[in-house]
């Protein structure tokens, strides 16, 4: 059973890889950790189920006190994205071990991360926001009320802002930014603009190029569903639009917005409430990042980059102290 912490890399590897091959029937071979940007526990590998195929996986470990629920949420979110024939990797397995943090075994997608085309081929950078774009449109697109059942019963708009804020609110408890204070302080006198929300969908929260993936000309799939819910999709748009302004340039930012909202223009009533969310949101997680919360075994994940993180964090700072001077000037 895969339950103590304190194993070495390679005792945890041979023990993973034997209780794997037994609960997918067949050999699992070649388990590599992931070490880059996860706070999980993350590994890659092979899966024989007979000496003729081989099938690539990435093994996906939950962990806080609600991981059992959380990995349900998850693995039930890949069973519904392969029922509907969104580009999102298959489910192969949810373990629960009685002593141990749940896990899901799940399809490892091909191609490569949107963020490495990016730095590689820069100029190429406006195409793939437009296509980033019509694919967040048609997630955003799917009939949640066929099917879904796992993410319902559905909160109303002001009930989940509310929700999200509290729970961030508690996060940053320990986090002295008074900029953050601000922030949150912003949100709460404004949450009766989320009610403005005019439809709800099922939103990502966490869809941005590190999770987008992509072959030749094509975006081939998108991962880490453990976020999924249905509630205002302003809220993937605010978040997604922070991201790219703080990874690439503000300028791409726009124009993301400029090509997502041109097809569905009803996410600009939410969208200044959703952003002031979105940079709470990440200057709480490098927050928690500087104060070592977010690693949970240093043998898992690459240390994060301090000089990145400081430059991300500047960014973040800007796009969130306009935001509050633009929506207290209206």
């Amino acid at each position: 059973m895969i339950a103590s912490l304190d194993f070495s890399l390679d005792s945890f590897s041979q023990t993973l890889m034997q209780t794997l091959g037994t609960q997918l029937t067949g050999t699992v071979t070649d388990l590599e950790p992931v070490r880059y940007g996860t706070t999980h526990r993350v590994f890659t590998a092979h899966w024989q189920p007979n000496e003729d195929t081989s099938t690539p996986i990435v093994i996906r470990f939950i962990h806080g006190p609600r991981a059992v629920e959380d990995a349900r949420l998850e693995a039930n979110a890949l069973r519904e994205m392969s029922r509907t024939g969104y580009p999102a990797p298959e489910l192969f397995l949810l373990a629960e071990p009685p002593n141990g943090d749940p896990y899901i075994v799940m399809q490892r997608l091909s191609g490569e991360m949107l963020t490495q085309i990016a730095v590689a081929h820069p100029d190429q950078i406006p195409q793939w926001l437009d296509k980033a774009s019509d694919l967040l449109l048609r997630l955003h697109g799917l009939d949640w009320r066929k099917g879904y059942e796992s993410f319902k019963p559905v909160l109303e708009p002001l009930d989940f802002a509310e929700r999200q804020i509290r729970w961030w609110k508690k996060s940053a408890q320990n986090i002295d930014d008074p900029l953050l204070q601000q922030g949150f302080g912003w949100l709460s006198s404004h949450l009766h603009s989320a009610k403005r929300c005019r439809q709800q969908t099922l939103v990502h929260r966490d869809f941005y190029s590190d999770n987008i993936l992509v072959e030749g000309t094509r975006i081939c799939g998108v991962v880490d569903w453990g976020g999924l819910t249905i509630a205002d999709p302003a809220m993937d748009i605010g978040w997604t639009r922070l991201l790219i302004t703080a990874n690439a340039s503000q300028a791409l930012g726009d124009s993301f917005i400029q090509s997502y909202t041109r097809r569905n223009p009803v996410v600009r009533e939410t969208l200044p409430f959703w952003e002031v969310f979105a940079g709470c949101k990440r200057l709480t997680s490098i927050g928690l990042i500087r104060a070592n919360q977010c690693e949970r075994l240093s043998m898992w994940a690459e240390a994060p980059d301090i000089a990145r993180l400081v430059d991300t964090e500047t960014v973040v700072r800007a796009f969130l102290q306009s935001r509050l001077v633009d929506e207290d000037n209206d």
